[in-house]
């Protein structure tokens, strides 16, 4: 599978060595996107369970699991992560490829990176046999859905999103490939 090519943005695999990277990342991705939605604390109580460094470390690990890191000048300002795998039932598919996170820094939206991004997912998905993507999004995050539903995904189900104290609802959403 070829990365997708750019002459602003540098795309290149997660390794082994980028889990602090990603740990920072992720953090900041998640937390420009949602904070001022979201109560700090259970901001805070978040963090530790979805982007620590020992937990970025298992997912480079993961077989099933997949990063496509997007840099400028070596600075990295956005990722991918895809997993391989059983979907949930909500999702109906033969074969499914899970859109994990497609995070981009605030300061680099709006620059067609995020197209970019979804293009090389969508490709990858065919170019493996794989029948179905999916995804889950926040019920409020409207910018999102917007996209998703750009190229085509719907809405599928939903399941409860766990910040800190906070019963949060997100959708599954899934478009064919």
């Amino acid at each position: 599978m070829r990365l997708p090519i750019s002459n602003t943005f540098h795309f290149r695999t997660g390794t082994a060595g980028d889990a602090e990277l990603l740990a920072d990342l992720g953090w900041c991705t998640f937390k420009e996107a949602f904070a001022e939605y979201n109560n700090p604390d259970d901001m805070v109580a978040f963090k530790p369970t979805m982007y620590s460094a020992e937990l970025q470390a298992a997912e480079l690990a993961d077989p099933d699991t997949e990063f496509l890191i997007v840099e400028v000048d070596k600075e990295a300002i956005a990722y991918v992560k895809l997993n391989k795998g059983e979907a949930p039932e909500a999702v109906v598919a033969n074969k499914a490829l899970q859109i994990s996170r497609l995070y981009i820094t605030r300061a680099w939206l709006g620059h067609g990176l995020g197209d970019q991004l979804m293009q090389w997912c969508l490709e990858k998905a065919r170019s493996e046999g794989y029948d179905i993507v999916w995804l889950t999004v926040w019920e409020r995050n409207e910018r999102a859905k917007r996209f998703y539903n750009k190229y085509g995904f719907k809405e599928m189900g939903e399941l409860d999103f766990i910040l800190g104290q906070d019963v949060q609802r997100d959708l599954y959403m899934q478009v064919e490939v």
